[in-house]
């Protein structure tokens, strides 16, 4: 495909330019969205967006070491025998933690956002439901990136295209499905859905559960057409897999808990008891 593209002579990543048309884009949407409500502060769209891209950034390269620490682990159980210079080490840590995972830099997005949120004491839920339609037109970006870059890879078929100078080399020389590009379109559909329920204030103060949840059987369904396996594996799953499951329990928890809490305190015996408590 395109992995890299030469722009006034310099040698740049399709996938970082991609990704930084789907910050521009998100953003701008996101100000278009919101430029006339009274709860949206929109001079702390741009703030907000950078603290999560700064979350991101992180959140995804320590979620990608950790499911590479079996190479520190055999490094360190060698007494870093094959490491003999200081460039040596660098590239060790280049091979741990250099690559990106998603669920990683989605958690740390929200942490940025949320940091930065409370450190300016901006309500949290309009900005979550904002947040909840931004998240998927960013990533439908940056999938396309990894589509021209050749990362994040499908698994070997007659329906895909033949990688040549992909930026993961186990990925060229085969036919192979374009998942990176289905992801992307699951996200853009996403994207559409939750920005109606937005406009429409339909679920209000929930919107961030809807993508959570229905990014989770996306990316569930989509890791078995996956090729890379360098993503890594718990037990039969992929670690997308996995947290896809986790993330999808916990908020199905989360909702119902709300909702049982919200019965009870609307119950007729607990009105009851604040009647007579009130006299």
């Amino acid at each position: 495909m395109l992995p890299y593209i030469d722009i006034l002579n310099y040698h740049i990543s399709t996938y970082a330019v991609m990704a930084s048309i789907g910050f521009f884009v998100m953003c701008l949407v996101a100000w278009l969205v919101t430029r006339r409500q009274s709860d949206i502060d929109t001079t702390q769209i741009v703030h907000i967006a950078l603290a999560a891209m700064a979350g991101l950034f992180v959140g995804a390269h320590v979620l990608y070491g950790a499911v590479n620490i079996r190479i520190l682990i055999n490094a360190v159980k060698d007494h870093f025998s094959l490491l003999h210079s200081p460039m040596d080490y660098l590239n060790l840590f280049i091979v741990i933690f250099g690559g990106m995972v998603f669920y990683g830099g989605l958690f740390g997005a929200i942490i940025g956002a949320v940091w930065y949120m409370k450190a300016l004491k901006l309500p949290l839920l309009p900005y979550f439901d904002v947040m909840a339609f931004c998240i998927p037109l960013f990533h439908g970006f940056a999938r396309i990136g990894c589509f021209l870059g050749g990362c994040c890879y499908g698994i070997e078929s007659r329906y895909g295209l033949v990688y040549h100078d992909a930026i993961e080399p186990s990925a060229n020389g085969v036919s192979r499905f374009p998942v990176q590009l289905l992801e992307s379109g699951m996200e853009f559909l996403l994207f559409g859905v939750i920005l109606a329920l937005y406009m429409r204030k339909k679920l209000k103060g929930k919107l961030m559960y809807v993508y959570l949840l229905s990014y989770a059987v996306v990316r569930f369904l989509d890791e078995f057409l996956r090729g890379d396996r360098i993503r890594g594996f718990v037990g039969p799953l992929s670690t997308s897999q996995f947290i896809s499951l986790l993330v999808f329990v916990t908020v199905v928890i989360i909702l119902a808990f709300g909702r049982r809490k919200t019965g009870e305190s609307h119950s007729p015996a607990r009105q009851e008891a604040c009647e007579n408590w009130e006299t």
